[in-house]
């Protein structure tokens, strides 16, 4: 089975083949251990490190520890106790594992396990926006890459992925690959550029310092990813602290908190500053957890919505931030984005916001962009990377500034379609190919 196959079923629910189809124990043991990779603190790297700590306990696993991290559905296909017994016998007496390599977003991963006994098998895994389960598959290691020849190559490969794709690639400012790069895209996380902007322009005009401190309230929590939903009430966190989880662990109610304290006119202006082909596409500005209310809440709010003019969706918009969340995570299962529920701009877009961060010259922006080069990317030789990804159902996008003493690049990738099952199969593929782009690139 292909690598995108199987991560296509990764987002479905899990197949009794599926948990047996993984490395059995083999009768001899390694003669020296594999390299180790970090797993990073997003919500799906968490679950993947719950897994493993799971599968190297002393005890075995019990149904009971499974019915509550796996949705509904998944144990409607497959019971609990089913779950429990095939990881038993399948995989607890390979371990202790390590986890040889790793990509993912926030919500989906692939992992690489080489255990103490047998070959080493990839875990790709899916989670909802209560970080419950919704698709587990243990597998066969997928085949070596064949990193690309050309940029052009690339283009080819990126047109033949799945939906809607945008990309470009600049060399400086010369044009090196498109591909509908002014076609609008939903961004996920990567519109979390903007609001970075907004806050370098509120510190560069004296409105606001990197070390004010902002307070958390009930009103502010969102869904994840992040860690700062989870937080106590009245936890204090600085402006710099705020902004660093926006972009390096994408802390969605630490954006969220960062578009309160400026006002959502001031994260439009920014766009606008940006040179987005289209600013009147994201105003007026949501927060993360208005798009949730809108997208996945109450029907009746979102009909609310299509019907009212400017004037009336910037009233709901606030009237939404001035209340708690009232969306469930569990109910974040579907594709929006088709909807208009995202934020859109093009990759060119996308590069100019990239440009405009660069050029504020802010060593705490600089910094705060360069904290997270893309969760397992080989970067290549680039010294700075600046790096902003996003996803959400049926979305993956990635962008990437570069530059070392001799040259600069921007990569962006874009892509997007209406069954998130092949915007997860494509995954793989998709951060392969921008790590081809960034090696040709330079």
């Amino acid at each position: 089975m292909t690598l995108a196959r199987r991560l296509a079923a990764a987002l479905s629910f899990v197949a009794v083949a599926a948990l047996t189809a993984c490395a059995s124990a083999a009768p001899e043991t390694r003669s020296s251990p594999p390299a180790s990779v970090d797993i990073p603190h997003t919500p799906v790297g968490e679950r993947v490190t719950w897994i493993i700590d799971t599968l190297e306990r002393e005890a075995d696993t019990t149904a009971g520890e499974w019915s509550r991290v796996l949705h509904e559905d998944f144990l409607a296909q497959v019971p609990a106790e089913q779950v429990a017994e095939l990881v038993n016998r399948q995989l607890r007496p390979a371990a202790p594992f390590t986890v040889t390599a790793y990509q993912g977003t926030e919500t989906q991963a692939v992992a690489t396990l080489a255990g103490a006994l047998g070959d080493p098998f990839d875990l790709s895994l899916t989670i909802d926006g209560a970080n419950r389960i919704t698709g587990m598959v243990f597998g066969p290691v997928a085949k070596p890459w064949t990193p690309s020849s050309s940029l052009d190559e690339v283009r080819q490969r990126l047109a033949a992925l799945p939906g809607q794709v945008s990309a470009l690639v600049l060399r400086g400012d010369e044009e090196a690959l498109a591909l509908e790069p002014d076609r609008p895209a939903p961004l996920a996380s990567v519109f979390k550029l903007y609001v970075l902007l907004a806050v370098s322009d509120a510190v560069a005009s004296g409105d606001l310092s990197w070390d004010e401190t902002l307070v958390l309230r009930d009103i502010d929590r969102s869904l994840p990813s992040g860690e700062l939903q989870d937080a106590p009430t009245g936890t204090e966190v600085s402006v710099r602290d705020a902004a660093s989880a926006m972009i390096r662990i994408s802390d969605n109610t630490a954006t969220d908190l960062l578009i309160a304290r400026l006002g959502r006119e001031r994260v439009e202006a920014a766009v606008v500053r940006s040179g987005h082909r289209d600013p009147a596409s994201l105003s007026p500005f949501r927060s993360t957890k208005e798009l949730f209310t809108l997208g996945w809440g109450d029907p009746a709010v979102r009909a609310e919505w299509e019907a009212a003019d400017e004037a009336g969706r910037r009233a709901l918009l606030d009237r939404i931030a001035a209340a708690p969340l009232a969306v469930d995570g569990a109910a974040v299962t579907t594709a929006q984005w088709q909807d208009g529920f995202d934020w859109f701009a093009g990759a060119r877009d996308v590069a100019a916001v990239h440009r405009s961060l660069q050029q504020t010259q802010d060593a705490d922006v600089l910094g705060i962009l360069s904290e997270n080069p893309g969760e397992g990317l080989d970067v290549g030789s680039w010294p700075y990377v600046a790096f902003k990804g996003g996803s959400s159902r049926g979305v993956l996008s990635g962008s990437w500034f570069v530059r070392d003493d001799a040259a600069e690049a921007t990569v962006v990738l874009l892509m997007a379609d209406e069954d998130p099952q092949a915007v997860a199969g494509a995954m793989s593929d998709f951060f392969h190919l921008a790590e081809d782009a960034l090696r040709l690139a330079h």
